[in-house]
């Protein structure tokens, strides 16, 4: 079995947690939400894969925290598919400015939108299968999470 090792930033102000949508163009997972994050680089540590992540996909700067949750999934249907393995962490920005950007944006990342959503709101948006219940669980442990549901 080949694994690969992703990480997920659960980056959070005012009561807030930043969401990104997959585009339409995605080929897994079109216009669902999730928390930005991706697949770990060869010869990377830890902090400087979480910080690439997220200046990539929504060019803010961070300062990686505790790892908040655990999860894995196939990806896809094929014969011999990797397994990913992913952990949440909770990370801080370290600038004033929350300004979203998508210069430094690959289009293989396939977002399409952002949004700052109230913590008690997450569990309405369509959130990736394998991803929500790490993610409403990453979120319980640092702010109030109500409203929770499968769907």
């Amino acid at each position: 079995m080949r694994v690969v090792f992703a990480q997920k930033a659960v980056i959070i102000h005012d009561n807030k947690v930043l969401l990104v949508q997959k585009d339409d163009n995605d080929p897994h997972q079109p216009l669902r939400w999730e928390i930005p994050g991706g697949r770990m680089a060869p010869d990377e540590t830890l902090d400087e894969h979480i910080k690439r992540e997220v200046r990539e996909e929504v060019g803010l700067e961070v300062a990686p925290g505790r790892p908040l949750a655990m999860w894995s999934w196939v990806l896809g249907t094929k014969p011999d598919v990797p397994t990913a393995v992913a952990v949440a962490r909770q990370c801080r920005v370290l600038t004033e400015d929350r300004t979203i950007s998508f210069d430094q944006h690959d289009e293989s990342d396939h977002i399409g939108n952002w949004a700052w959503v109230d913590l008690a709101e997450v569990a309405g948006y369509d959130l990736i299968p394998d991803l929500r219940q790490p993610v409403l669980e990453a979120l319980s442990l640092v702010g109030p999470v109500s409203g929770r549901s499968d769907g």
